[in-house]
């Protein structure tokens, strides 16, 4: 009877611990949240500015998979951030929909996001490593996967 009442014990004690807790955001990871929807704001406004912002333009830089269209060899391309956001030059007209998947931040100093990014005729998953940097945080590294919808 002495062990039944001790494992009782122990699970309510458990089971309370799980059933008190509390999620906890701190400014820290919001900031990290706001600069991963700045970039892609930025990217489906076509806005230099919101870019400039989220990108980490004198040290970052974003790496993709290119395939050959001959040899279907495949190939890491790196491009720096700064080069990566003229590719946005103005709004997009279709509905751009993103999602965080994932945030993992180390020492209030670097952070991992995981986005899910949408558009009509793909879909990506990005990979953005940040740097807090001068009060700051800024994407240093972006890697994506892209799958067509087609």
């Amino acid at each position: 009877m002495k062990l039944f009442f001790t494992v009782l014990s122990a699970a309510t004690l458990l089971f309370s611990s799980f059933s008190r807790g509390e999620g906890v955001t701190g400014e820290e990871y919001q900031a990290v949240v706001d600069t991963a929807y700045t970039y892609f704001n930025g990217a489906a406004k076509g806005d230099q500015t919101l870019l400039a912002q989220a990108f980490d333009q004198e040290f970052g830089h974003v790496k993709m998979i290119r395939v050959d269209s001959e040899t279907k060899e495949e190939t890491i391309r790196t491009v720096p951030l700064k080069e990566f956001s003229g590719y946005f030059k103005k709004a997009t007209k279709d509905k751009w929909e993103a999602n965080i998947l994932s945030v993992d931040i180390v020492d209030n100093k670097m952070a991992m996001v995981k986005m899910d990014f949408h558009t009509p005729k793909t879909h990506y998953i990005d990979y953005l490593v940040m740097y807090k940097r001068e009060g700051a945080w800024r994407i240093v590294t972006k890697t994506f996967v892209a799958k067509s919808k087609t």
